[in-house]
C-alpha cells in the first residue's frame, strides 16, 4: 500500500459497496540527510497605514495613546510578533523588513542576530500612510527573496485592512502568491482587527499559513504565540517545494480533497475529472517540507466505492511526484493503492480519525458560510453554539473551543466580523496528533482469512479425531497465517506490496493500466450477488 517515497492508506482493508471513505496520502517523512539547499530568509512585511494606530484590544476603531506604554495599538501588536519570530530564527538567517501602506519600502536587510540587536525600524513617513497596497508590499517581498538561495524563503504579511492601493482584485492577488509559490517563494500571513479580510489573506497563502489576532485583550501575547509557531515552520526545512499529482480510477468518484498538515481546509482547485472511463486527476502543491513527522505535509481524498463487488483488491489510485525545482528537482518513487468492494455494510473503519477530520472541515465551511449570511448578533450565537455541539458530536474538541470561543467573543462586544476572522483562522489549524499511526497497518483478520481459517478448520476436524491434536496456533491465526508469513507476514510479491498472493493484497491479472479488467478502467470480475464477505468476528456494525 505505500513506497518509500509516497505513503499512501485507507481508513479501512476492503470498503462497502457505494460507500463514502478516505484515502491519506502524503511523501515520506524526510531527514536532514535529505536536504539539498541550506539556509532561512524571511522577508517580513509591516503595514504602516494610519489603521494600524488603533488600539490593539479597540472594538470601535479607537486610536491608541502613544504616551501611555499601557495602551497597545496594532502597529506595536505587529512589531512584538515580528521579534518574537526574528529571535526563534536561527541567527545567521537572513531577514528583511518591510513597511508598506499606498508605498513600500526596505527598512532592514540583515541576519537575525543583527535585527536583534538593533531591535527597531523606521516606518512609512506620515503622507504615506493613508492607503493599504499589499500588492506593492508583495512584489517587493518577493524581489527581495529572488534574490537569496536558501531552502526555507518566506514572506510574512501583517495586515490590519483590505487592499485599497494598487491591485485590489482578490483573484489576481491569489494568483501572484501562487506564481511565487511555484518558484519556491511561500508566504505566511496574519490579519489584525475586523478591517482585516481573512477570506483574501487565506488566499494570499497557499503553501503557507493564515492567522488572525482579534482585537481583545492580550492581542500582544497571541500575536507572539502565532509567530512563534511561523518561525518553527520556516525553519528547519528539508525541501522548498513539493508536489503530488493523482490519478483516480473513474469508478471511484472524488467527492473532496483536503489538506490536513500544516493547515487543515478543503482544496478547491485541485480536481480534474475525467468522466466516463477516463481517471480523475489531482495535482497537490506541497509547500516546503521539513524535517520529521511534524515537517511531513499530510492531504486526504474522499472518495465513494462502485456498486460491484470486486474478486480481488481493485485499484483505486496512483501518484507520482517530485521535490523541489529547476536543478534541484528529485523525482518519487511512484506509489498505487487497490481495495477490494464488498456487499459488507459492516466492514470495519479501521482509522476513524480520518473521517473525523473531513467532518470536521466540512462542518467548519458550513457554519462560516451561514454565519457570513447572518443579520443579527443573536443569530450568530446561535449558529456558534450548535457549532460546539455538533464539533462536541465529531469529537473535535479544538473546533468546538473555536466556536466556543467565537460565541463569548460575540457576548462581550467584539466585532462579529473580527470573532469570524479568529474561528476561521483557529478552525484552519492543523490537529494532526501521531501521523505515523494512520500510516501502520492494523492487524485484523480479513474475511478472507475467516473463511480459509473455518474450512482449515473443518479438514481438521474431519482428518483427527484426537481432541488435541489440531495446529491452530501454530500454523492457524497467529501462526504462518495472518500474523505469520500471510497478509501481514512476508508471503510472495504482489502488486501492492508483500503479502499473500492471493490474499487481500495479493497479485493479479489484467491488461489494462488499472489490472484486473479488459480496458484500461474495466475494473475487477464481478462476483455474484449472493457472495457477501463476512466482518471479522467482533466488529460492531456501524
Amino acid at each position: 500500500m505505500t513506497t518509500e517515497d509516497i505513503k499512501i492508506t485507507a481508513d479501512r482493508q476492503e470498503v462497502h459497496l457505494g460507500e463514502e471513505f478516505t484515502v491519506l496520502i502524503a511523501p515520506r517523512e524526510l531527514g536532514r540527510g535529505d536536504r539539498v539547499v541550506e539556509g532561512v530568509a524571511y522577508v517580513i512585511a509591516v503595514d504602516d497605514s494610519y489603521s494600524m494606530e488603533i488600539r490593539a484590544d479597540s472594538s470601535t476603531d479607537e486610536f491608541a495613546d502613544p504616551n501611555n506604554p499601557d495602551d497597545a495599538s496594532r502597529k506595536q501588536v505587529a512589531e512584538a510578533g515580528v521579534r518574537e519570530l526574528v529571535a526563534a530564527l536561527p541567527r545567521g538567517a537572513h531577514v528583511d523588513v518591510l513597511t508598506f501602506a499606498q508605498n513600500t519600502g526596505l527598512r532592514f536587510s540583515g541576519t537575525a542576530g543583527e535585527l536583534q540587536r538593533r531591535g527597531r525600524w523606521n516606518g512609512n513617513i506620515d503622507d504615506e500612510r493613508r492607503w493599504t497596497n499589499i500588492e506593492g508590499a508583495l512584489q517587493r517581498a518577493y524581489q527581495q527573496l529572488d534574490q537569496q538561495r536558501a531552502a526555507s524563503r518566506r514572506v510574512v504579511l501583517f495586515s490590519d485592512g483590505i487592499p485599497n492601493f494598487g491591485e485590489t482584485d482578490p483573484g489576481r492577488l491569489a494568483a501572484l502568491a501562487r506564481d511565487a509559490a511555484d518558484r519556491e517563494l511561500h508566504t505566511d500571513v496574519i490579519g489584525i482587527g475586523a478591517g482585516a479580510d481573512f477570506g483574501l489573506l487565506e488566499r494570499l497563502a497557499p503553501t503557507g499559513l493564515p492567522e488572525h489576532v482579534a482585537s481583545r485583550a492580550g492581542a500582544a501575547e497571541a500575536m507572539k504565540q502565532i509567530t512563534a509557531r511561523f518561525a518553527a515552520f520556516g525553519r528547519d526545512v528539508v525541501a522548498g517545494s513539493g508536489e503530488l499529482s493523482l490519478e483516480i480510477n473513474p469508478s471511484f468518484p472524488v467527492l473532496g480533497v483536503y489538506q490536513l498538515d500544516p493547515t487543515r481546509r478543503r482544496v478547491d482547485g485541485a480536481l480534474a475529472d475525467g468522466g466516463g472511463r477516463r481517471p480523475s486527476r489531482v495535482r497537490l502543491k506541497l509547500g516546503v517540507i521539513g524535517a520529521g513527522e511534524e515537517g511531513q505535509p499530510l492531504y486526504a481524498l474522499k472518495l465513494r466505492a462502485p456498486e460491484r463487488i470486486s474478486a480481488g483488491p481493485m485499484p483505486v489510485l496512483k501518484a507520482t511526484g517530485s521535490l523541489g525545482t529547476g536543478r534541484d528537482s528529485r523525482q518519487l518513487a511512484p506509489g498505487q493503492i487497490a481495495l477490494r468492494t464488498v456487499d459488507n455494510p459492516m466492514s470495519p473503519i479501521l482509522q476513524p480519525d480520518l473521517k473525523r477530520q473531513i467532518d470536521a472541515i466540512e462542518l467548519d465551511r458550513e457554519i462560516n458560510g451561514r454565519i457570513a449570511a447572518a443579520a443579527s448578533k443573536a443569530e450568530r450565537e446561535r449558529i456558534y453554539q450548535e457549532g460546539v455541539g455538533r464539533a462536541r458530536r465529531i469529537p473535535d474538541p479544538d473546533l468546538a473551543a473555536a466556536y466556543q470561543r467565537a460565541s463569548g467573543g460575540l457576548r462581550d462586544g467584539l466585532d462579529p466580523k473580527d470573532v469570524a476572522n479568529e474561528a476561521r483562522a483557529a478552525s484552519s489549524r492543523s490537529s494532526t496528533k501521531s501521523k505515523r499511526e494512520w500510516f501502520q497497518q492494523i492487524p485484523v483478520e480479513t474475511p478472507d482469512e475467516i473463511r480459509a481459517r473455518r474450512r482449515q478448520q473443518s479438514l481438521d476436524d474431519d482428518d483427527d479425531d484426537d481432541e488435541y491434536g489440531g495446529d491452530a496456533y501454530g500454523s492457524g491465526t497467529y501462526g504462518s497465517g495472518t500474523y505469520g508469513s500471510g497478509t501481514y507476514g512476508s508471503g510472495g510479491s504482489s502488486a501492492y506490496g508483500s503479502g499473500r498472493g492471493s490474499g487481500t493484497y495479493g497479485s493479479g491479472s489484467g491488461s489494462g493500466t488499472y489490472d484486473r479488467g479488459s480496458g484500461t478502467y474495466g475494473g475487477p470480475p464481478t462476483l455474484p450477488p449472493d457472495a457477501p464477505t463476512a466482518p471479522p468476528p467482533g466488529r460492531e456494525p456501524r
